[in-house]
């Protein structure tokens, strides 16, 4: 299926986007299914995947192949630290790849920051320390803290930092819009949603009975149940995946494309109707190429691969 991430509807005098309008809707529907009351009004609430870092064994040869095949633009680079940003027309994200130390878990995700639609510092940081929650201070216009499980998050201004002036490469793979979505895998991931929405309101769509889908801007934030046997993010040390959305998905040429770039297998088998496909980058890390719609459409096709799975076996 093709997705067509930027189509406008008008409404009044401005316009809307056909995304916002199912989003919505997607909401409205599950408002009466909530564990949680979704009048609550915190200090802060995120609109923005604000940054991660991304801990890579080569910080150089991580930032170029992100750089070329994801079309993010390169920003301020050290010997310790490359900036990648990429977004459009809703926001800029800013990946931060750091080159791992000798102490360090790598390939990792780490420090996941939301840009906050408030923004006054004294009133985040006594709330924050209401909640018990020790905020670190990043500049004047953020804070680290750790969640229940010890996953290091953030919250920051919308001016915390800028993306710097210029363009993109244009001879790139894809062109990254948004992360998509983030998992963060927990040992009671009911409990960690409810945390999280608690503390930041996240606006939740599904619970799939492993995961809950919890949305902010163009990204949704999902707590997912580890499986039997294996740790969670926080005892790994990094986040498992965090998606990203590309302008003009469809699902076969992205596919060929991953298969010519090395990230899945060539014997993999490709679905039109498939809006996200998993690889690997180059340090063999899980990554996710997606249409916009990935997120909200799991249940669909979970729904859909168990009913063929139960056909296949009749």
């Amino acid at each position: 299926m093709s997705s067509i991430p930027h189509q406008c509807l008008a409404v009044g005098q401005g316009s809307i986007t056909r995304r916002r309008i199912l989003e919505g809707l997607a909401a409205a529907a599950a408002l009466a299914a909530l564990p949680f009351k979704v009048e609550a009004a915190p200090a802060f609430k995120p609109i923005w995947l604000n940054q991660y870092t991304y801990v890579a064994p080569d910080m150089k040869a991580t930032a170029d192949w992100y750089v070329d095949v994801f079309g993010m633009q390169r920003g301020r680079t050290t010997a310790e630290e490359t900036h990648l940003w990429f977004g459009d027309v809703q926001g800029d994200t800013l990946m931060r790849v750091r080159q791992a130390g000798a102490d360090d878990t790598a390939p990792a995700l780490i420090k996941f920051g939301f840009t906050s639609n408030y923004w006054d510092r004294d009133d985040v940081e006594a709330e924050l320390n209401r909640r018990g929650l020790d905020p670190q201070p990043d500049t004047d216009q953020g804070f680290w803290f750790k969640d229940p499980e010890g996953n290091e998050i953030g919250v920051f201004s919308k001016d915390w930092m800028r993306r710097p002036a210029g363009l993109p490469p244009r001879n790139s793979s894809w062109r990254a819009l948004s992360a998509n979505h983030i998992v963060v895998t927990s040992a009671d991931y009911k409990k960690l949603s409810g945390w999280y929405h608690d503390l930041i309101a996240l606006n939740q769509t599904t619970d799939s009975g492993r995961d809950v889908v919890q949305w902010f801007g163009d990204t949704a934030w999902l707590p997912t149940q580890v499986r039997d046997g294996r740790q969670t993010s926080a005892t790994l040390g990094t986040l498992d995946h965090c998606a990203l959305t590309v302008a003009d998905f469809k699902a076969i040429p992205v596919g060929d494309e991953m298969k010519r770039l090395g990230m899945i297998p060539e014997s993999t088998e490709l679905q039109d109707d498939d809006t996200g496909t998993y690889g690997v980058d180059p340090n063999d890390f899980k990554v996710q190429v997606c249409a916009w719609n990935e997120a909200p459409n799991q249940d669909r096709r979970r729904l859909q691969r168990a009913l063929q799975t139960r056909q296949g076996g009749l």
